[in-house]
């Protein structure tokens, strides 16, 4: 098989070749994506609510951008201009859903007509068309009108000091064909942004900053392409370094590396090929198998130069082509479980639901699966038709020896006190076992005190799956993001969708109960402070339609009756314009505006708006006796007006009270400009309503007057919502906050809001959020998998389910230690270095085997000579004539002397570290330094993975040559006895039992 193969060569070397070019040629159609979105699985529950919530509010994929000025104000003719320019030629960017700035959000009041009727407009905050004219008039009004309502405005198109306006894109959440918006299309709608922005900025003092999803999918793009660029060099020279001082040799140092480029375009080029994403984690395939891969070319060279040795004379095409065939025969079996080991800790992720971890697990596989494939078929290809005159020159300089060299070694045997360097090693990593493990009661100390440290950082561990922590403070996307978080309400949103659930049987009983006893004592017609509010001519019809029960049909008015009604009676929803949900919405977000002003800069939803049409509709008119407006027309006393400012400051909180507090709560009992009535329409006494339910009606007669594109964002129908939506904008980008605000609201709603209605977190930071979920119940699957997949090889190798529980154990100890490391440094568990632990399991197994491998071998070495003492000895008993054995007893004795036992365990890990000692700390080094160049990232996360791989390697190797001899020491597992003697501890027993 190995001779045919060797004889079609060039046909290898050129269908290598072919595969070759044509997955690089793939590569330059790689989709490169890292969105939030990317990350989160499409079947997910939160994924798909929120992709509902986005058809039923609009989009929540936003672009910010933040324009400041040096100066006094925002608020000048100038700059309002620009904004003006920026929002408009913006808007007519493809697939920009819309844009909230200084000049086009809506800005809603009441009027009252001639007849004295009320209503509600909302405009601009610049007024109507032809109204603005930018004068200094013009610039009070528009200040005026931000401080009206400050709820709306503060922090959100304007900062505290009015030196800074903020601009939100809306990017429509998927593209013509329905696909969410990629990386590529959402850097060009950026790009076209940042045109538009330079050219009306050009010539002005404002300065501009972007933030938002498309910012950083820009970055990471740029982050990610300068990492492939400049870290698979230095990670290729490392391991060129390494190559070479291990064999001198040229093509020992470069078909080992050419295997594992070669595997890396295959499998990266499949991946591009297939069309599916290239993120931050995929960055890590070419290092994790150039780092990883090498190892099994650098098996089959080294046979390979073992089989050179044992030519004898001159190399000829025949005994050459029997070096590369005992190369072959000899390592195949050795490579082949290295791959399977390494591939088993890879493919650990494949279960995942992060579509990141899965593509990483396959490709990082697949292209250990190509290196072994490479390294058995393309390396020997090419030895095959090297020519014979550089095979032997070659090997013969790799040979010779000077008597400069000779006689430096000589030197340095003496200083080692004539040990080899091997020797020397191993002695010194014996050493090191001895002192942690030696003894059973060392051995159990040190498993202990793993535990009990592992268990300490565990607690300090972090589950956190923000991406932004992905990006080093000091970058420009970082420092944008706080600077704009110090300034404004914050760039990471969170939103709460508040349904109407659906009546239950009871709940519909009781409902037509209530309706069928008359519930019509509603009027339509309200007092606003001394204008009448009607609907005109259709106002019966309207009002006729309103549901005052808290409840609605699916269509948004009363139960139809006809002949549809006798077969299927319509859903009833419990209403959204109901006072009491409302209510608990409103009192919610208070409460979470003041327990949470750390994290919160802002909340604004669909009570935001109700509470500003009943304060517009209660602005006093006028000049009657008994109103609002008489009331502030009217002269007061010096002692009424202390007595104002007392109620007023023991409103506000008194002491903790500051002025503006107070002139607030001042406002409010005067209802001066509506302040009064800044409220959702709860307290029956305050309105000309008989009951609660009424004001139910109240709400829905505001939403029919009410034309606003904005509220559209909060609502899902304008005037019979079913759902309504509260944004909440976040100053903090931990997950963690996140998670503890959610379980907060949570709480709230069981406790204070009324039956019938669910709250459901959705948006970037929820999403990010389940994500952390996600990545622990993966990390625990995958490393759970991992130890099984260990457990299984380990114990088909060695037919013993005590061997594989004795690999596992060293593994299971290095992945505490992972999180150990973590938890003490503040490295955070997420999406990128929760693959750490398949790296851990899939590269060290290799150096588990290898040790229990050399062990065994040892051991059984050890007996032979013991047998073969045991039987000088007899020989020696039986010639003095004391005591003349036959064979039969002789062979007894054997086995009685021998016992079964070894007798030195210790000399076996002597002689084990010598032999595999030193090759397990070499690769743990070059495994560990591949993985190390990481440190040169600009992505701050893939360096933590360099560090900690780094780490992992060299616990994985130690634990290995530590724990493995420890335990197999001192419980002596009979699957490392030979056949030879465990038939002699059989007779043994056989003997006793007589």
């Amino acid at each position: 098989m190995i001779k045919r193969m060797l004889k079609c060569s060039w046909l290898v070397i050129a269908i290598c070749a072919a595969i070759t070019v044509f997955f690089g040629w793939q590569l330059k159609n790689i989709k490169i994506e890292n969105t939030s979105r990317t990350f989160m699985p499409k079947d997910d529950e939160s994924y798909q609510f929120m992709l509902k919530t986005e058809k039923d509010f609009g989009s929540m994929l936003a672009l910010g951008i933040l324009l400041e000025t040096r100066g006094d104000s925002i608020l000048s003719p100038e700059y309002i201009g620009i904004i003006q320019k920026i929002t408009d030629r913006i808007t007519e960017i493809e697939f920009v859903e819309s844009v909230d700035s200084l000049t086009n959000i809506d800005y809603i009041f009441g009027e009252v007509s001639e007849d004295g009727e009320g209503t509600l407009r909302a405009n601009s905050l610049l007024g109507e068309d032809g109204e603005y004219t930018g004068s200094q008039e013009d610039m009070r009004m528009i200040k005026r009108k931000i401080i009206d309502w400050e709820e709306m405005y503060n922090r959100v198109v304007v900062n505290d000091s009015f030196t800074a306006a903020q601009l939100v894109v809306s990017l429509t959440a998927s593209d013509e064909t329905g696909e969410e918006l990629s990386s590529a299309v959402q850097n060009s709608i950026l790009a076209a942004i940042q045109k538009v922005c330079d050219e009306e900025l050009e010539g002005s003092s404002l300065a501009v900053r972007y933030y938002g999803d498309p910012v950083m999918s820009h970055d990471a793009r740029d982050f990610l392409i300068s990492d492939l660029v400049k870290l698979i060099p230095f990670v290729a020279i490392i391991v060129l370094l390494s190559l070479y001082f291990s064999f001198h040799t040229w093509s020992g140092t470069l078909l080992p590396l050419v295997t594992v480029l070669v595997s890396t375009v295959w499998s990266v080029g499949i991946l591009s090929f297939l069309k599916l994403p290239f993120t931050i984690i995929g960055s890590m395939i070419p290092v994790c198998l150039i780092a990883c891969g090498s190892a099994y070319g650098i098996h089959v060279m080294t046979h390979y130069y073992i089989g050179l040795d044992r030519i004898q004379g001159e190399v000829t095409k025949e005994n050459h082509a029997g070096a590369i065939e005992f190369a072959l025969k000899d390592v195949w079996i050795a490579v082949l479980l290295a791959s399977i080991t390494t591939i088993a800790g890879f493919i650990s992720n494949v279960s995942s639901p992060l579509r990141p971890l899965r593509s990483f697990s396959v490709f990082a596989a697949s292209g250990v699966a190509f290196s072994l494939i490479l390294s058995i078929t393309l390396i020997p290809a090419i030895l095959y038709i090297t020519p014979l005159k550089t095979v032997g020159k070659h090997w013969k300089n790799k040979n010779h020896l000077t008597a400069k060299i000779k006689m430096r070694l000589e030197k340095e045997l003496l200083r080692r006190g004539g040990k080899s360097a091997t020797e020397a090693q191993g002695h010194t990593l014996y050493s090191i076992y001895h002192f942690f493990a030696g003894t059973r009661p060392r051995l159990i100390v040190f498993m202990m005190m793993i535990v009990l440290l592992s268990v300490v950082g565990l607690k300090k561990l972090l589950v956190d799956t923000a991406m932004v922590n992905y990006f080093p403070e000091t970058s420009k996307f970082r420092q944008d993001l706080a600077y704009v978080d110090d300034r404004l309400a914050g760039t990471n949103s969170m939103f709460l969708v508040v349904q109407g659930n659906e009546f239950t049987e009871e709940e519909l009983l009781a409902y037509e109960q209530s309706s069928s006893s008359g519930s019509d004592s509603a009027s339509s017609d309200f007092d606003f402070g001394g204008s009448d509010f009607d609907f005109g001519e259709g106002s019966a019809s309207a009002a006729s339609d309103f549901d005052f029960g808290g409840a609605s049909d699916s269509s948004g008015g009363d139960f139809d009756f006809g002949e549809s009604a006798e077969t299927e009676k319509p859903k009833k929803y419990h209403s959204l314009t109901n006072p009491e949900i409302l209510k608990a919405v409103d009192d919610m977000q208070n409460y979470l505006e003041l327990h949470h002003s750390d994290e919160i800069g802002k909340i604004i939803s669909f009570t935001t708006f109700i509470k500003r049409m009943n304060q517009v509709m209660h602005v006093p008119v006028g000049n009657e006796a008994g109103t609002y407006a008489a009331a502030l027309n009217k002269n007061v006393s010096m002692q009424e007006l202390l007595s104002m400012l007392s109620d007023a400051y023991a409103a506000a909180g008194g002491e903790g009270s500051n002025a503006n507090e107070v002139v607030y709560e001042l406002e409010k009992r005067l209802n001066y400009a509506g302040l009064g009535y800044y409220e959702i329409p709860y307290d029956v006494s305050k309105y000309p309503v008989a009951s609660r339910e009424e004001l139910s009606d109240l709400v829905t007669q505001y939403l029919y007057l009410l034309s606003s594109d904005k509220i559209t964002n909060f609502a899902d129908d304008m005037t019979n919502p079913k759902a309504i939506r509260i944004q909440i904008q976040l100053k903090s980008h931990s997950t963690v906050e996140t998670g503890k605000l959610i379980d907060e609201i949570d709480d709230y709603v069981k406790k204070y809001f009324p039956k019938g209605y669910t709250v459901t977190p959705t948006g970037a930071a929820t999403l990010e959020n389940t994500m952390s979920h996600l990545v622990i119940n993966s990390q625990m699957v995958s490393i759970a998998f991992s130890l099984v997949m260990v457990f299984i090889i380990i114990a088909l190798s060695f037919k013993s389910g005590w061997a594989g529980l004795i690999g596992a154990i060293p593994l299971g100890l290095v992945i505490l230690l992972n999180f150990m490391v973590m938890g003490f440094a503040g490295i955070r568990l997420d999406l990128c270095t929760s693959i750490v632990s398949s790296i851990a399991i899939g590269v060290g197994i290799d150096y588990t085997i290898h040790f229990m491998e050399t062990y065994r071998t040892e051991r059984q070495r050890i007996y032979k000579v013991e047998l073969e003492l045991n039987a000088e000895r007899v020989k020696e008993l039986s010639g003095d004539g004391t005591v003349p054995l036959s064979d039969e007893k002789a062979a007894l004795l054997i086995k009685k002397m021998s016992g079964g036992m070894a007798a030195d365990l210790e000399e076996v890990a002597r002689r084990t570290f010598n032999t595999s000692g030193k090759g397990i700390v070499t690769n743990a080094l070059a495994v560990g330094l591949g993985f190390f160049v990481l440190i040169l990232s600009r992505f701050i996360i893939l360096r933590y993975i360099g560090i900690l791989v780094a780490v992992v390697m060299f616990t994985s190797s130690m634990l290995s040559m530590t724990i493995i001899p420890g335990l197999l020491n001192a419980f002596d597992p009979k699957f490392m006895w030979s056949k030879e003697e465990k038939e002699a501890y059989k007779a043994k027993i056989a003997e006793k039992s007589e």
